[in-house]
């Protein structure tokens, strides 16, 4: 996309602006009809749609339910339009045009109708085809720009639960300090000795450096409010080049602190951060198939398995169990 000067933002700004005074939107009644921009709206969608409800409107008009709520209020005492509750659902209403309704939308609708075809009998087919084209590409701007900002919403307050969840149970996540690291190291031995999540066979630290510590890794910790690290995780590419969107992820708990919701708000935290990060998706490159807490935990979060590895993972006692490849894509 090109960078775009304050003055080309400007002089859209500036024509939109045109646009609404030609159109005559400023004025709070359209003439002499006495009837909202906002009213006109939903009566123009009651026409083309059969019975919505409150909520449905709501999301059509782009409205929260107490804008909407308002709106529908006062069409009502104007007599626009009146609602039914739905023979299923008492609690559900149904919202319908009246006669009145129907009268109003006739009144204004050969004006708007007329309006813009009069402005566009002034140009050419060339420029009419612009003017189509114009508006419907800036009306995708303004759609995904909506979309892209309720998104970091959404995210932001997925996160703000997550840390509240954190605070619920007397812990905190932050970044990864070098003090951290005796600590974290030895919950990385414990888990590497227990031989039900890593493959590793090693537990050195020259190890933990090299599975937590890649020039592109992010390490997280879990810690209690008296300081005690008690698990974390790492968030890394799992691929380089054209593949480095793909994100990876191993996290460890202390075993005196497992089964209590840590393990979830782990991974749940590093789904958000890895989208914060820039990834678009999260890979599992070998989950064991005998694992079975983690895997009941990973498909509830939504990963799918992709791979099956016959005899991946040798077991202390010299049998072999299965590995998984899982995946999910982090626009869900």
């Amino acid at each position: 996309m090109k960078n775009l000067s304050s003055e080309e933002i400007d002089l859209l700004r500036h024509n939109a602006r045109c646009v609404v005074r030609e159109l005559g939107l400023l004025n709070d009644a359209y003439f002499e009809i006495g009837v909202t921009l906002a009213e006109r709206h939903l009566l123009i969608e009651l026409a083309s749609w059969d019975s919505p409800t409150m909520g449905e409107i709501a999301e059509r008009l782009l409205l929260d339910k107490s804008t909407a709520s308002r709106l529908i209020g006062k069409a009502m005492k104007k007599g626009y339009i009146q609602y039914t509750s739905d023979a299923k659902d008492k609690r559900k209403k149904i919202i319908h045009m009246t006669e009145v309704g129907r009268r109003t939308l006739a009144a204004f609708e050969p004006i708007a109708f007329n309006q813009t075809k009069d402005a566009l009998s002034t140009l050419s087919a060339e420029e009419i085809e612009l003017v189509y084209r114009g508006v419907a590409l800036y009306a995708k701007g303004l759609k995904n720009s909506r979309l892209k900002n309720r998104k970091l919403i959404e995210e932001r307050d997925r996160l703000d639960e997550i840390n509240g969840r954190w605070a619920g149970l007397g812990l905190a996540l932050r970044l990864f300090a070098e003090g951290d690291e005796e600590r974290l190291y030895e919950i990385f031995r414990e888990v590497v000795d227990s031989g039900n999540q890593f493959p590793y066979e090693s537990n050195s630290i020259q190890e933990f450096h090299r599975q937590f510590f890649g020039p592109n890794s992010q390490v997280y910790v879990v810690h209690s409010s008296g300081g005690e690290i008690l698990g974390g995780f790492f968030i890394k590419p799992n691929f380089s080049g054209r593949s480095d969107h793909i994100a990876n992820a191993a996290y460890m708990i202390k075993s005196t602190h497992r089964g209590q919701g840590i393990g979830t708000l782990l991974a749940k935290a590093s789904l958000e951060i890895a989208k914060e990060l820039g990834f678009q998706a999260m890979q599992f490159n070998m989950v064991f198939s005998q694992n079975f807490v983690a895997l009941k935990l990973y498909q509830k979060l939504g990963f799918n398995i992709v791979g099956t590895i016959p005899s991946a993972i040798r077991n202390p006692d010299g049998n072999y169990q299965t590995g998984y490849v899982l995946h999910r894509e982090l626009d869900m």
